[in-house]
Protein backbone atom coordinates (compact mmCIF):
# COMPACT_ATOMS: atom_id res chain seq x y z
CA UNK A 1 0.00 0.00 0.00
CA UNK A 2 0.99 3.23 -0.74
CA UNK A 3 0.03 6.35 1.54
CA UNK A 4 0.80 9.82 2.02
CA UNK A 5 4.40 9.69 4.11
CA UNK A 6 5.30 6.77 2.19
CA UNK A 7 5.06 8.05 -0.64
CA UNK A 8 6.93 12.04 0.32
CA UNK A 9 9.83 9.72 0.63
CA UNK A 10 9.73 8.43 -2.79
CA UNK A 11 9.67 12.02 -4.17
CA UNK A 12 13.64 12.39 -4.57
CA UNK A 13 14.08 8.89 -5.97
CA UNK A 14 11.78 9.36 -8.79
CA UNK A 15 12.54 10.62 -12.30
CA UNK A 16 10.15 13.67 -14.02
CA UNK A 17 7.19 12.49 -15.88
CA UNK A 18 5.42 14.12 -17.71
CA UNK A 19 1.59 14.09 -17.25
CA UNK A 20 -1.29 14.75 -19.06
CA UNK A 21 -4.79 16.18 -17.45
CA UNK A 22 -7.68 15.75 -18.87
CA UNK A 23 -9.34 18.48 -18.04
CA UNK A 24 -7.95 20.91 -15.59
CA UNK A 25 -11.73 21.34 -13.62
CA UNK A 26 -11.33 22.20 -9.84
CA UNK A 27 -10.19 18.65 -9.52
CA UNK A 28 -8.51 18.19 -12.01
CA UNK A 29 -6.23 20.87 -11.22
CA UNK A 30 -5.64 19.59 -7.28
CA UNK A 31 -4.52 16.19 -9.39
CA UNK A 32 -2.09 18.33 -11.44
CA UNK A 33 -0.50 20.38 -8.71
CA UNK A 34 0.19 17.08 -6.94
CA UNK A 35 1.92 15.91 -9.90
CA UNK A 36 4.02 19.06 -10.00
CA UNK A 37 4.78 19.34 -6.69
CA UNK A 38 6.01 15.62 -6.76
CA UNK A 39 8.86 16.82 -9.51
CA UNK A 40 6.35 16.43 -12.80
CA UNK A 41 5.63 18.84 -15.62
CA UNK A 42 1.92 18.51 -16.30
CA UNK A 43 0.50 18.91 -19.58
CA UNK A 44 -3.04 19.55 -20.66
CA UNK A 45 -4.97 20.62 -24.36
CA UNK A 46 -6.85 23.69 -24.86
CA UNK A 47 -8.36 22.65 -28.25
CA UNK A 48 -12.04 23.14 -27.43
CA UNK A 49 -11.87 24.55 -23.91
CA UNK A 50 -13.88 27.28 -22.31
CA UNK A 51 -11.50 30.54 -20.91
CA UNK A 52 -12.08 29.30 -17.47
CA UNK A 53 -10.96 26.32 -18.30
CA UNK A 54 -7.58 28.19 -19.72
CA UNK A 55 -7.34 30.34 -16.89
CA UNK A 56 -7.13 27.62 -14.52
CA UNK A 57 -4.66 25.90 -16.37
CA UNK A 58 -2.71 29.15 -17.23
CA UNK A 59 -2.67 30.01 -13.38
CA UNK A 60 -1.59 26.51 -11.97
CA UNK A 61 1.30 26.65 -14.88
CA UNK A 62 0.36 23.82 -16.83
CA UNK A 63 1.86 23.68 -20.16
CA UNK A 64 -0.31 23.38 -22.87
CA UNK A 65 -0.08 21.15 -25.76
CA UNK A 66 -2.88 22.53 -27.79
CA UNK A 67 -4.70 19.17 -29.03
CA UNK A 68 -5.34 16.00 -27.34
CA UNK A 69 -2.92 14.35 -30.31
CA UNK A 70 0.02 15.89 -29.09
CA UNK A 71 -0.65 15.65 -25.80
CA UNK A 72 -0.50 11.83 -26.07
CA UNK A 73 2.42 12.26 -27.88
CA UNK A 74 4.20 13.82 -25.43
CA UNK A 75 2.44 12.48 -22.15
CA UNK A 76 3.79 8.36 -21.22
CA UNK A 77 0.38 9.08 -18.21
CA UNK A 78 -2.58 10.46 -19.11
CA UNK A 79 -5.44 11.12 -16.16
CA UNK A 80 -8.66 11.69 -17.16
CA UNK A 81 -10.59 14.24 -14.34
CA UNK A 82 -13.86 14.99 -16.03
CA UNK A 83 -18.09 14.95 -15.44
CA UNK A 84 -18.80 11.66 -15.24
CA UNK A 85 -20.92 11.38 -18.40
CA UNK A 86 -18.27 12.44 -20.66
CA UNK A 87 -15.54 9.64 -19.08
CA UNK A 88 -16.00 7.53 -21.89
CA UNK A 89 -16.09 9.83 -24.52
CA UNK A 90 -13.07 11.24 -23.70
CA UNK A 91 -11.07 8.05 -23.05
CA UNK A 92 -12.37 6.56 -26.83
CA UNK A 93 -10.17 9.68 -28.22
CA UNK A 94 -7.72 8.85 -26.52
CA UNK A 95 -8.18 5.39 -28.08
CA UNK A 96 -8.42 6.82 -31.11
CA UNK A 97 -4.84 8.15 -31.26
CA UNK A 98 -3.65 4.57 -30.14
CA UNK A 99 -2.29 5.96 -27.38
CA UNK A 100 0.39 3.17 -25.62
CA UNK A 101 1.12 4.96 -22.63
CA UNK A 102 -0.57 4.76 -18.99
CA UNK A 103 -4.02 5.77 -18.87
CA UNK A 104 -5.87 6.43 -15.33
CA UNK A 105 -9.26 7.16 -15.13
CA UNK A 106 -10.18 9.00 -12.04
CA UNK A 107 -13.83 9.91 -12.25
CA UNK A 108 -16.88 8.82 -10.55
CA UNK A 109 -18.25 5.69 -12.75
CA UNK A 110 -19.57 2.67 -12.32
CA UNK A 111 -16.67 -0.34 -12.17
CA UNK A 112 -18.74 -2.17 -15.27
CA UNK A 113 -18.10 1.09 -17.44
CA UNK A 114 -14.88 1.34 -15.63
CA UNK A 115 -13.58 -2.31 -16.96
CA UNK A 116 -15.19 -1.42 -20.70
CA UNK A 117 -13.19 1.70 -20.83
CA UNK A 118 -10.02 -0.42 -19.47
CA UNK A 119 -10.93 -2.87 -22.22
CA UNK A 120 -11.47 -0.18 -24.89
CA UNK A 121 -7.93 1.49 -24.38
CA UNK A 122 -5.80 -1.66 -23.42
CA UNK A 123 -6.93 -2.98 -27.40
CA UNK A 124 -5.37 -0.26 -28.73
CA UNK A 125 -2.13 -0.88 -26.28
CA UNK A 126 -2.59 1.31 -23.49
CA UNK A 127 -1.82 0.33 -19.83
CA UNK A 128 -5.11 1.22 -17.69
CA UNK A 129 -5.41 2.16 -14.02
CA UNK A 130 -8.46 2.64 -12.13
CA UNK A 131 -9.04 5.91 -9.68
CA UNK A 132 -11.41 7.05 -7.57
CA UNK A 133 -10.98 10.45 -6.02
CA UNK A 134 -12.82 10.76 -2.55
CA UNK A 135 -12.76 14.62 -0.58
CA UNK A 136 -13.22 18.01 -1.68
CA UNK A 137 -11.00 20.03 -4.32
CA UNK A 138 -7.89 21.14 -1.53
CA UNK A 139 -5.02 22.76 -0.90
CA UNK A 140 -4.17 20.83 2.06
CA UNK A 141 -3.01 17.11 3.14
CA UNK A 142 -5.09 14.88 4.41
CA UNK A 143 -8.78 15.88 3.16
CA UNK A 144 -8.50 14.26 -0.36
CA UNK A 145 -7.46 10.73 -1.41
CA UNK A 146 -6.81 9.46 -5.16
CA UNK A 147 -7.78 5.66 -4.94
CA UNK A 148 -5.66 3.33 -7.47
CA UNK A 149 -6.28 0.22 -8.69
CA UNK A 150 -4.58 -1.68 -11.39
CA UNK A 151 -1.22 -3.54 -12.67
CA UNK A 152 0.39 0.13 -13.08
CA UNK A 153 -1.36 1.77 -9.83
CA UNK A 154 1.78 1.32 -7.21
CA UNK A 155 4.28 2.65 -10.14
CA UNK A 156 1.83 5.45 -10.83
CA UNK A 157 0.46 6.40 -7.09
CA UNK A 158 4.23 8.40 -6.41
CA UNK A 159 3.98 10.85 -8.89
CA UNK A 160 1.34 12.69 -6.85
CA UNK A 161 3.13 11.69 -3.71
CA UNK A 162 4.21 15.37 -2.45
CA UNK A 163 0.42 16.35 -2.18
CA UNK A 164 -1.92 18.05 -1.63
CA UNK A 165 -3.75 15.26 -2.61
CA UNK A 166 -3.13 11.80 -1.00
CA UNK A 167 -2.79 8.41 -2.83
CA UNK A 168 -3.47 4.89 -1.68
CA UNK A 169 -3.32 1.73 -3.69
CA UNK A 170 -5.66 -1.14 -3.70
CA UNK A 171 -5.30 -4.45 -4.12
CA UNK A 172 -7.64 -6.56 -6.29
CA UNK A 173 -7.39 -5.06 -10.14
CA UNK A 174 -9.12 -2.80 -12.67
CA UNK A 175 -12.90 -1.62 -10.57
CA UNK A 176 -12.19 -1.41 -6.63
CA UNK A 177 -11.42 2.11 -6.78
CA UNK A 178 -14.52 2.74 -8.63
CA UNK A 179 -16.76 0.43 -6.36
CA UNK A 180 -15.04 2.24 -3.49
CA UNK A 181 -15.74 5.65 -4.84
CA UNK A 182 -19.01 4.40 -5.66
CA UNK A 183 -20.10 3.42 -2.19
CA UNK A 184 -18.52 6.46 -0.38
CA UNK A 185 -20.62 8.56 -2.91
CA UNK A 186 -23.63 6.55 -2.52
CA UNK A 187 -23.67 7.78 1.32
CA UNK A 188 -22.09 11.04 1.48
CA UNK A 189 -23.86 12.74 -1.56
CA UNK A 190 -26.96 10.36 -1.42
CA UNK A 191 -27.38 11.50 1.91
CA UNK A 192 -27.49 15.22 0.96
CA UNK A 193 -30.28 14.40 -1.35
CA UNK A 194 -32.33 12.40 1.15
CA UNK A 195 -32.14 15.80 3.41
CA UNK A 196 -33.23 18.23 1.32
CA UNK A 197 -35.86 15.95 -0.01
CA UNK A 198 -37.40 15.29 3.22
CA UNK A 199 -37.01 19.39 3.85
CA UNK A 200 -38.98 19.87 0.82
CA UNK A 201 -41.60 17.28 1.90
CA UNK A 202 -42.43 18.85 5.30
CA UNK A 203 -42.41 22.66 4.42
CA UNK A 204 -45.01 21.18 1.08
CA UNK A 205 -47.08 19.74 3.59
CA UNK A 206 -46.75 22.60 6.43
CA UNK A 207 -45.20 20.36 9.17
CA UNK A 208 -41.25 21.87 8.80
CA UNK A 209 -41.16 23.63 11.45
CA UNK A 210 -42.70 20.70 13.81
CA UNK A 211 -40.12 18.73 12.21
CA UNK A 212 -37.54 21.08 12.59
CA UNK A 213 -38.87 20.87 16.26
CA UNK A 214 -38.50 17.44 16.68
CA UNK A 215 -35.19 17.12 14.95
CA UNK A 216 -34.02 19.56 18.17
CA UNK A 217 -35.52 16.99 20.22
CA UNK A 218 -34.40 13.90 19.25
CA UNK A 219 -33.17 14.04 15.55
CA UNK A 220 -30.34 14.63 13.03
CA UNK A 221 -28.27 17.83 13.21
CA UNK A 222 -30.34 20.58 11.58
CA UNK A 223 -27.82 22.61 11.40
CA UNK A 224 -25.57 20.56 9.70
CA UNK A 225 -27.98 19.01 7.30
CA UNK A 226 -28.49 22.71 6.39
CA UNK A 227 -24.84 23.12 5.81
CA UNK A 228 -24.41 20.33 3.71
CA UNK A 229 -27.43 21.10 1.55
CA UNK A 230 -25.70 24.72 1.32
CA UNK A 231 -22.49 23.77 0.40
CA UNK A 232 -23.98 20.80 -2.40
CA UNK A 233 -26.29 23.82 -4.45
CA UNK A 234 -23.39 25.16 -6.62
CA UNK A 235 -22.38 21.37 -7.79
CA UNK A 236 -25.55 19.71 -7.56
CA UNK A 237 -26.04 19.44 -11.41
CA UNK A 238 -22.50 17.29 -11.15
CA UNK A 239 -24.06 14.49 -9.08
CA UNK A 240 -26.74 13.78 -11.18
CA UNK A 241 -24.84 11.67 -13.53
CA UNK A 242 -22.34 10.41 -10.51
CA UNK A 243 -26.04 9.21 -8.98
CA UNK A 244 -26.76 7.84 -11.63
CA UNK A 245 -23.65 5.79 -12.01
CA UNK A 246 -24.11 4.62 -8.50
CA UNK A 247 -27.24 3.03 -9.26
CA UNK A 248 -25.71 0.92 -11.89
CA UNK A 249 -23.19 -0.05 -9.64
CA UNK A 250 -26.13 -1.31 -7.01
CA UNK A 251 -27.74 -2.90 -9.40
CA UNK A 252 -24.68 -4.56 -10.19
CA UNK A 253 -24.28 -5.62 -6.85
CA UNK A 254 -27.69 -7.30 -6.71
CA UNK A 255 -29.41 -3.99 -4.94
CA UNK A 256 -32.22 -1.84 -5.98
CA UNK A 257 -31.16 1.10 -7.69
CA UNK A 258 -34.18 3.37 -7.79
CA UNK A 259 -32.93 5.37 -4.49
CA UNK A 260 -29.98 6.67 -6.04
CA UNK A 261 -31.27 7.14 -9.40
CA UNK A 262 -34.17 9.28 -7.22
CA UNK A 263 -31.83 10.85 -6.21
CA UNK A 264 -30.02 12.22 -9.22
CA UNK A 265 -33.17 13.60 -9.93
CA UNK A 266 -33.63 15.04 -6.59
CA UNK A 267 -30.20 16.75 -7.44
CA UNK A 268 -31.24 17.99 -11.15
CA UNK A 269 -34.40 19.83 -8.87
CA UNK A 270 -32.08 21.81 -6.79
CA UNK A 271 -32.44 25.60 -6.54
CA UNK A 272 -29.52 26.81 -8.96
CA UNK A 273 -26.70 29.05 -7.26
CA UNK A 274 -27.34 32.45 -7.73
CA UNK A 275 -24.13 33.84 -6.34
Amino acid sequence: MVGGRANRALIDDMASERIGILHPGQMGIVVAVSAQNSGNEVLWASEARSSATRERAAQAGLRDAGTLAELCELCPVIVSVCPPEFAEEIAEQVAQFSYRGTYVDANAIAPARTLRIARRLEERGAQFVDGGIIGPPTTARNRTWLYLAGERAADVAPYFSAGPIETEVLEGGIGRASALKMCFAAYSKGSIALAYAVLAAAERLDVLEDLKRQWNRSGPSLPELEREISRAVPKAWRFVAEMREIAVTFESAGLPPEFHQAAAEIFRRFPRDTR
